[in-house]
């Protein structure tokens, strides 16, 4: 007569030899891999095969009309508030021709004509800000860059200059600008900033 714990060890043996040689395809820790890979070829077919590519910044936005709506907003002009940073700027007049500037005594002439830019200066940030006219630029209707020239500003004799002030939030100041440009340049747009690391906005004189 067969010990039963002999049989019982003989038939444990009988079973993990049997599970040893099962084929690999088979075994439950290549089933479920295997079974994935499956689903996801499935998914592929069903949808067509590719992978087609998201839109990218290059392509136009068209409405129901078919009209392009990614386009540039208009540049700001004469009279209408355009923002930089703490600073929101308003150029009244651009004003050339001018001479020189100054009285008798104490003056500047320009090598070519001055131009005069006049504008508000509203300090819409949380901090006081310093406007420096250095940071300020115009350009000609050749595309010419010109700075403000801060020694003819000291000379002016409405006192109104931009030259280096601080604008506490909330406040605003007037004053004009000097571009010393040759007697047959037109300018053309004016570029405004709130400091010197700023990225400027522009006003066209038009």
């Amino acid at each position: 007569m067969t010990d039963p714990k002999i049989a019982n060890a003989e038939a444990k043996a009988a079973k993990a030899k049997a599970k040893a040689l099962r084929p690999w395809f088979k075994k439950k820790r290549f089933i479920a891999p295997l079974a994935l890979v499956l689903i996801i070829g499935i998914s592929t077919v069903a949808n067509g095969g590719s992978n087609a590519p998201t839109s990218t910044g290059n392509e136009s936005n068209t409405n129901s009309n078919g009209d392009e709506s990614n386009t540039t907003p208009a540049m700001p002009g004469i009279g209408e508030a355009a923002v930089d940073g703490k600073f929101s700027f308003t150029v009244k007049s651009v004003e050339c021709g001018i001479a020189s500037v100054g009285d008798e005594y104490l003056n500047k002439e320009a090598q070519g004509q001055f131009c005069k830019v006049a504008l508000t200066i509203e300090n819409v940030g949380n901090e006081p800000q310093t406007m420096f006219s250095d940071n300020q630029k115009l350009f000609d209707s050749e595309d010419r860059e010109f700075s403000p020239d801060s020694t003819a500003m000291i000379y002016m004799k409405d006192g109104s200059d931009a030259w280096l002030k601080e604008i506490n939030p909330g406040n605003s100041l007037e004053g004009n600008l000097l571009f010393d440009l040759p007697v047959d340049a037109t300018p053309a747009t004016i570029e405004l900033h709130d400091s010197a690391f700023s990225g400027g906005v522009k006003v066209s004189r038009k």
